[in-house]
């Protein structure tokens, strides 16, 4: 009996150990702590294995005598009384060991290490951040591309077999803003009627434009999250790297379109500690190939290595622990923060995160901008004193009261040197209504537009079309510049967005001038009468305006 029961016992041991691996997919390797936790699930069944056995053997060992009526059972035998101790203690000795581990490489013991995991560049918001390229604005946040992305399904064939992944990734193919999601299997059945002939489409939807398109594949994914035996891609990579600490594989498109599941590989920083990754691993969906890289051989067009938890988190331990732990505890001394809203902006070919660095006390005003890049977390600080991005969407949402509208997190821009939040206004329906653009350095000044062309053009001299698919979005060249000759007939001047635009009547048409930093100084003391000349810009804005001085003979 004994013996039926101790196989039993086995194979229930290592049906329990295979299924959970196959499940959780652990990496066996001592510096993950999902290792040590699978170790520990081992070591608990085996106890209660082993206590079961002794049981067993005690209820076998009954003597058969009677005390007062009662049968007596032997008590458990030695050697078995041992085991349990020692499985019991080696399973408290590895918590304890654990939990030290962890307390003493916490941020209470080793808060300036922590502090120095990163760098931080220091540079000025106006003379050093770059010039938006309107061209790549990312207009479109995550629930909206989902939206948009959606309605394309119908066009594929099979599509009671597919739905769409909620990825939705934000990457860069060439220089554009995308979100990219590709579609999945539906459920088992579906998946098990489809897995032959694989997934042949991806959806990418262009955040700048709002654009969507479905891409066909020439070759179709055969391996993907969605997938329920060995090419799931978590599963399949797991069996290929067993060692390899890795985080869940994220599906991106090269330049090219083709599809890869990029898994960033990871070491902790600190004993078991705080992982910091150290390589990519990419995954090619259609064919299975994979390929192993250190962070600097990682290929340009991977956009996402660093994930938006481990630079928001690396810049907080920055800020906060410069002065070690106890400081952040009593005086927080030159103690910073991350803001609580965080955003992706395009740069080049790169994706970058940006959020807002304010005071301990997390008040409405940002001290300035740090902005990270995601494929090689280089971070700058932008100083520059702003509004937090929750107070910029207060703001814009105020503007439009009357229609509830809720504001998304903004996307900040900076147009004619000067630092803006672009903000979507949605419905209760979640669709983009209306857009407002909300100076970063005085909150209170919003400007409001159910067009975004319409709005973009008030802040910039910049063609706007391209945010609706038709322009460049770039300076126009020598040979599309014409120049405005002529004399002030009439003048007039208001305020928008709190800026000066000069109406300039002659021949018949009207012409504008916005008031800024680069205008010339005789700009206020235009009258009638005075000759100028200007390069001409969409809504008959003059660029480079000049007013001509006649010469006294």
């Amino acid at each position: 009996m004994k013996k039926v029961i101790r196989r039993f016992l086995v194979l229930l041991w290592l049906v329990a150990m295979l299924s959970s691996y196959w499940v959780f997919l652990p990496p066996l390797n001592p510096l993950a702590v999902g290792f040590w936790m699978f170790v520990l699930e081992g070591l608990i069944l085996v106890f209660f294995a082993v206590f079961i056995l002794a049981m067993a053997d005690s209820v076998e060992g009954q003597t058969g005598s009677t005390f007062r009526g009662r049968k007596e059972v032997t008590p458990l035998k030695v050697a078995d009384g041992q085991n349990i101790r020692r499985l019991g203690g080696g399973i408290l000795l590895i918590l304890i060991l654990l939990f030290g581990l962890n307390l003493l490489n916490s941020r209470i013991f080793r808060a300036k290490s922590y502090a120095n995991v990163i760098s931080v560049k220091e540079a000025d918001f106006n003379k050093d951040f770059p010039e938006t390229n309107i061209s790549t604005l990312a207009l479109l946040d995550r629930a909206s591309a989902e939206k948009i992305g959606d309605t394309y399904l119908g066009t594929i064939d099979k599509v009671s077999q597919f739905g769409i992944s909620n990825d939705y990734r934000q990457i860069t193919i060439g220089q554009q803003p995308y979100r990219v999601s590709p579609l999945e299997y539906k459920n088992f059945w579906k998946w098990l009627s489809n897995r032959k002939d694989g997934i042949s489409y991806y959806v990418k939807v262009n955040q700048t434009t709002g654009k969507a398109e479905l891409v066909r594949l020439s070759e179709p994914m055969k391996y993907s999250d969605s997938e329920f035996l060995f090419r799931d891609t978590l599963r399949y990579l797991r069996f290929k790297y067993p060692f390899t600490i890795f985080g869940d594989p994220s599906f991106e498109v090269d330049d090219e379109g083709n599809p890869y599941y990029v898994a960033t590989i990871y070491q902790p920083k600190f004993m078991l500690a705080s992982k910091d990754p150290v390589g990519v691993i990419l995954l090619n969906a259609a064919t299975g190939e994979t390929k192993e890289y250190a962070l600097d051989d990682i290929p340009e067009w991977v956009d996402r290595v660093f994930s938006a938890n481990n630079v928001i988190t690396r810049v907080d331990d920055y800020y906060t622990y410069q002065d070690g732990f106890w400081n952040t505890v009593f005086s927080q001394t030159g103690v910073k923060k991350t803001t609580d809203s965080y955003n992706y902006i395009s740069i080049g070919s790169d994706i970058y995160l940006y959020t807002g660095i304010t005071s301990a006390t997390a008040d409405s005003s940002n001290l300035g901008f740090i902005l990270v890049n995601m494929r090689t977390r280089e971070v700058t600080n932008y100083k520059l004193a702003s509004a937090t991005e929750s107070a910029a969407m207060a703001s814009a949402e105020g503007e439009v009261q009357e229609k509830k509208y809720r504001a998304t997190a903004p996307t900040l821009a900076k147009l004619n040197d000067k630092a803006y939040y672009i903000v979507s206004l949605k419905d209760d329906a979640g669709l983009v209504k209306s857009y407002a653009a909300v100076d970063a350095e005085d909150y209170q000044q919003v400007t409001v537009n159910n067009d975004i062309e319409t709005l973009i053009s008030q802040f910039t001299d910049l063609d706007t079309s391209v945010l609706s698919g038709s322009g460049s979005g770039s300076p126009q060249t020598d040979q599309d510049i014409e120049i405005i000759k002529g004399v002030v007939e009439q003048l007039g001047s208001q305020m928008i967005s709190g800026s000066t635009v000069y109406y300039i009547s002659s021949s018949g048409k009207i012409y504008k001038v916005k008031a800024t930093e680069d205008s010339t100084d005789q700009l206020p003391f235009l009258k009638v009468g005075d000759r100028f000349s200007g390069e001409l810009n969409k809504n008959n804005y003059l660029k480079n305006f000049k007013i001509e001085v006649e010469k006294s003979e």
